[in-house]
C-alpha cells in the first residue's frame, strides 16, 4: 500500500491540505468542500456548484425550475404525459416501501 502525505490536526482539529493536492483537485481559497465519513475514513471532495442560502434569489429559482419534477406546471404539451409516468413511478416506489 502506497502512503500519501501524513499530517496531524492542530489543537483546533484543523488540518492543512498540501498545496500539490489542492492543485491536482483544483481547490481554491473560495471553493467549498464536502467532508464525509465512509468505511472508517474521512473523505474530502471539492464542490463545484453550490447555491448560496443568502444572496441571489435567481440562483435558487433556477434550481427549482430544473428540479420541478412532477409538481411543476407543464410548459409543453408532451410534459403532461411525462408527468403522468413520473407520478406513476413515484407511487410504485412508495408502495414498495
Amino acid at each position: 500500500m502506497k502512503l500519501g502525505i501524513i499530517t496531524r490536526p492542530n489543537e483546533k482539529g484543523q488540518i492543512v491540505i498540501p498545496k500539490e493536492m489542492r492543485r491536482v483537485l483544483g481547490i481554491g481559497t473560495k471553493d467549498s468542500l464536502h467532508l464525509f465519513v465512509r468505511g472508517g475514513g474521512l473523505f474530502i471532495q471539492p464542490i463545484s456548484d453550490v447555491v448560496p442560502k443568502i444572496g441571489n434569489a435567481d440562483n435558487y429559482l433556477k434550481v427549482l425550475e430544473r428540479t420541478r419534477g412532477a409538481w411543476g406546471k407543464a410548459k409543453k404539451i408532451g410534459e403532461k404525459q411525462k408527468r403522468a409516468v413520473e407520478l406513476a413511478a413515484s407511487q410504485a416506489r412508495k408502495k414498495a416501501w
